[in-house]
Formats: structure tokens, C-alpha cells, sequence
């Protein structure tokens, strides 16, 4: 689920306020949860989408993104549960949709962070 823009912007006045970087807030202590950055390796433009878990617990998609040939993109306000896995779904125009599970892992990693995963 999306954050509002008012939960947003009411995240980074904190954050502003404390010094820190803005974050979700947590169901529990124990549970961490980050953002997703893909990065492409290929000479196309590759479409992307998420579904997974969010910082809600609830089952959800995310919009679409576009990611430019060898660049990077940031799946920026949606949040999804650490140590879970997410399906990432893509497309290439030569190839078509596909899709595949990937772990985002939680050991290394501190709520509020972006994971990063590869595409060729």
C-alpha cells in the first residue's frame, strides 16, 4: 500500500526534526522493512512491479516503473517485510512479462533500507 503524501511528508518533518531518514513505522521491534532498487544490465527499457508483503502485513502490488537501459530505479514509497520474499515481475519488449521470487533479505540490513536487485 502507498504511503498518503501527508504520512510522507510528515515522515521527512520528523526526520528533518531528528536528523534522521525517514522510515516506516513498525508493526513490531523484530520486523524490518526496506525499499527496492532494480538495476538493469540490459539494452532495453525493462517495465517493473512488485507484490509482496507490505509494512501494513498486508498482501499488495505496487505501480510500475520503468528502468533505462543499464540504469536504475527506486521502487520509492512502497515498503515491503525483510526476510520475505516479493514476486518481481518484468518485462522486457523482446522477451515479454515474467516474473520471479526474490528474497529480501533482512541479516545486514536496518529497517529503512533499499535492497537492491540485478536484472540482465
Amino acid at each position: 500500500m502507498k504511503l498518503s503524501r501527508k504520512v510522507t511528508v510528515g515522515l521527512l518533518a520528523a526526520a528533518a526534526t531528528l536528523g534522521g531518514i525517514a522510515m516506516p513505522a513498525t508493526a513490531s521491534a523484530a520486523t524490518k522493512y526496506g525499499q527496492v532498487r532494480v538495476c538493469s544490465g540490459s539494452n532495453e527499457t525493462v517495465k517493473f512491479f512488485l507484490v509482496g508483503e507490505n509494512q501494513h502485513g498486508d498482501w499488495a502490488g505496487s505501480r510500475f516503473w520503468e528502468i533505462a537501459p543499464h540504469g536504475c530505479t527506486t521502487a520509492s514509497d512502497y515498503w515491503w517485510t525483510l526476510g520475505r520474499s516479493v514476486e518481481f515481475h518484468h518485462r522486457k519488449p523482446s522477451t515479454g512479462w515474467r516474473w520471479e521470487p526474490r528474497v529480501l533479505p533482512a541479516n545486514g540490513n536496518k529497517n529503512g533500507s533499499t535492497i537492491t536487485l540485478h536484472i540482465g
